[in-house]
């Protein structure tokens, strides 16, 4: 027994460093523990043989709850060995032991003790952390030992991995059945999520997701932090979420209240829901990690809710316990063996009825194991238990069907070990959390809430507040005066075409326009007036036609402009061509073969070109109907409601590929027409040199597709669209006739 002695010792100076105003008691404890322990033995004059339970407890560490869970044992050893009606002639016992809040450190203790035969240890208490009862939980086990927690993680419902293992406090998962019971009871179905990446969390909100999705809660955002929540919450009020669910522990729920309080995301508008285990006052506690006051804090968490399970029932749910006392009983109780009025700022302090629930279930599973055992044949006893003998399947028999009152509720378990209880809803009020309301997960649907009429729900905004930022569409559509405007425009401009074809024929015979090749004149003419045809189809949209016919317009103004664009340009470059061909050739011969049937040939060309390429398009990528949505607007009066443009394009999933396969070739086209008109600027035949109105014409083609191309790709309004696009090809269009043909006509 001197190993236990000086293990307990070490235990004793570092809990005393970490809580300072809780040494003379836990050191009054301890010492009468170990009392407790090492005066055991036959020769005890109480006569009573002693069962040994190991108990795991985080006394330092990261989360030291040891001393409040090791107080609440103390008081339930106190009420069980004093009841002559359990355990008669026995004296239940634990062996305390120090996990220090670490796995390792957990493991460790108890191979050391179990391997330790002078005492058998006939089950395990603990331990409190889920980091340190995960690796102790999946190794008891082959010891043949059930171990009774009070640990969250959802990771310790899998039977596999833990089939010893029960637990008083229900795993994480089994708060989000209060959850979606507020989001049922307020009509809230858009809600976001935020956790810390650590596997508690992680798991739970895996959960919480699934079971979103089963119940159409739409998760609106999902995010996740380590160590920064900035970024995550900044999302989060991006996608316009009001109600946030938050997963994480002390430290970084203070991180994540402080950025949402710098976020402006809380009051009246918001609602969050956390983790409602954290130590009391955790956001008054002091933090160097963030830069908020505890003004501030407490201005950002107000009237904000929380989940856990309801450990202090209300009159309501008040039935007699197994041990003769109330939870209030109990809770003064505890403050006296503390020995100070200041409990709640206890590390564990809203653990301790589970930890006495917990030794109370051991205690009354070996009272009904005692009973079973004398019935066997030949009859046992519990000073025969073994690590792996009959025993403990009665033991995990009689836990998994037990039913009794605790001072946390009532005490039953599921098939995977895990506590079904009461939940509570807790609510921030006046600097306090305060139960609001109950739910019972096993009534009914198991999402109905019993509020609390001492303690209504206080919404700052004197209602629930909406789940989601309104969207309102409000859909632009080119007004009918716009297209109209546009649509005479283009009329204007084919009858201009028309009126240059006219001449263009009439006075094919001319010297002066039989020089200029009036047959592809015309095939440049009808070019400009597919150009401008395009005009009129550009200014069909849904809001004055159907979606279907707004896709064949889409269509028809693609292909217009494109085969009016290689009509109009590929015959004036052909011309040129022709021009560059018989000055720059010393050989008739070469002359004659330029006849106009071969001009018709290179523009066809061109043309099938784009009329594979717009085939393909439609085969390959066909254009579809879709939405785009343009800036929002957020109402004047009411930042509830946004206002967010939209309006109609037809558009194919690799659209700007094919646009660009446009723009590679006509562009390829205008860099050979201006080499052509650059070879020939020399030739002294005004009929035949057009290099000066190409150089025009390409400027000018130029130029203005630069603009429209960039200026398209920025402006949204439908209106402001059409009209700068119709005004630019009707532009180019106009001026390219005009400077090609009015010359003519004045020669």
């Amino acid at each position: 027994m001197n190993s236990v002695g000086s293990g307990h010792t070490s235990s004793t100076v570092l809990l005393s460093m970490a809580n300072p105003q809780y040494k003379d008691t836990f050191n009054f404890i301890w010492t009468f523990w170990m009392m407790t322990i090492m005066t055991a033995g036959p020769c005890d004059s109480s006569n009573r043989t002693k069962l040994h339970i190991l108990g795991l407890y985080p006394m330092t560490g990261s989360w030291p709850g040891g001393l409040a869970m090791s107080l609440a044992t103390q008081l339930a050893l106190e009420d069980i060995n004093a009841n002559a009606d359990i355990l008669s002639g026995y004296e239940l016992v634990v062996i305390p032991k120090d996990t220090e809040c670490n796995g390792g450190k957990a493991t460790d203790v108890m191979y050391r003790e179990l391997f330790n035969r002078s005492t058998v240890k006939m089950m395990i208490l603990g331990g409190g952390c889920s980091v340190a009862t995960e690796p102790t939980a999946q190794a008891s086990h082959h010891w043949n030992l059930i171990q009774i927690s009070i640990a969250a993680s959802p990771s310790l419902s899998n039977r596999f991995l833990f089939p010893r293992s029960f637990r008083l406090l229900p795993p994480e998962t089994m708060f989000n059945v209060a959850k979606f019971a507020l989001f049922m009871e307020f009509n809230w179905t858009k809600v976001a999520t935020l956790h810390q990446f650590y596997p508690l969390f992680s798991q739970s909100m895996t959960d919480f997701h699934k079971e979103a999705k089963n119940l159409g809660v739409e998760i609106i955002a999902a995010e996740s932090f380590v160590e920064h929540p900035a970024f995550p919450v900044e999302n989060i009020k991006r996608v316009g979420a009001r109600i946030i669910v938050v997963g994480a522990y002390a430290d970084m729920t203070r991180r994540v209240f402080c950025e949402a309080y710098h976020q402006n995301m809380y009051g009246a508008k918001y609602v969050w829901i956390m983790t409602g285990w954290l130590e009391y006052n955790w956001w008054r506690e002091p933090d160097d990690a963030i830069n908020c006051t505890v003004d501030q804090m407490e201005e950002a968490i107000a009237n904000q809710f929380g989940v856990y399970i309801d450990t202090t029932p209300s009159h309501a749910h008040w039935k007699p316990t197994r041990a003769g006392l109330t939870t209030n009983n109990f809770l003064e109780r505890f403050e006296t063996l503390l020995g100070t009025n200041n409990s709640l700022s206890l590390p564990g302090y809203v653990d301790i009825s589970l930890v006495y629930d917990t030794a109370w279930t051991q205690a009354l599973a070996l009272h009904q194991a005692q009973e079973r055992l004398a019935q066997l044949d030949p009859p046992r006893t519990l000073e025969d238990f073994e690590y792996d003998n009959i025993t403990v399947n009665i033991l995990f028999d009689i836990i998994s069907n037990m039913t009794f009152q605790g001072v946390s509720g009532p005490v039953q378990f599921d098939p995977n070990g895990d506590r079904l209880g009461l939940l509570e809803i807790l609510q921030m009020q006046a600097g306090n959390f305060v139960s609001v309301g109950i739910v019972d997960p096993t009534v009914d649907s198991g999402r109905d809430i019993e509020f609390n009429e001492n303690y209504p729900i206080v919404w700052q905004g004197r209602a629930p507040p909406i789940d989601f930022i309104i969207t309102r569409e409000t859909r632009q559509t080119i007004r009918l005066p716009v297209v109209i405007t546009g649509s005479i425009f283009a009329a204007l401009g084919i009858v201009l075409a028309c009126c240059f074809l006219t001449f263009n024929v009439r006075y094919r015979k001319k010297r002066v326009i039989k020089m200029s090749s009036p047959n592809i004149n015309n095939l440049m003419l009808i070019g400009g007036m597919l150009a401008y045809t395009s005009v009129i189809f550009l200014g069909v949209d849904t809001g004055i036609a159907s979606a279907e016919t707004f896709i064949l317009m889409c269509k028809a103004k693609t292909w217009c402009l494109s085969i009016g664009f290689s009509l109009a340009f590929g015959s004036m470059f052909s011309k040129t061509w022709r021009v560059h061909k018989i000055f720059t050739n010393k050989t008739a011969m070469k002359t004659v073969l330029m006849r106009d049937q071969w001009l018709f040939g290179y523009v066809a060309a061109l043309v099938l070109i784009d009329v594979v390429i717009l085939v393909l398009w439609e085969i390959i990528d066909p254009v579809l109907v879709k939405e785009h949505y343009g800036r929002t607007v957020t109402h004047q009066k009411n930042d509830d409601i946004v206002y967010i443009s939209t309006h109609t394009i037809c558009e194919s999933a690799n659209h700007i590929y094919w646009i660009g396969s446009f723009y590679v070739i006509n562009g390829l086209l205008l860099v050979f027409g201006a080499f052509l008109a650059w070879e020939t600027r020399k030739v002294s035949i005004p009929a035949l040199n057009d290099s000066k109105n190409i150089g025009i014409c390409v400027y000018n083609v130029l130029i203005l597709s630069f603009v429209g191309a960039t200026v398209s790709f920025v402006l949204v309004e439908s209106n402001t669209h059409y009209s700068l696009i119709a005004t630019l090809i009707w532009v180019a269009t106009t001026l390219t006739l005009c400077v090609v043909f009015v010359p003519k006509m004045q020669l």
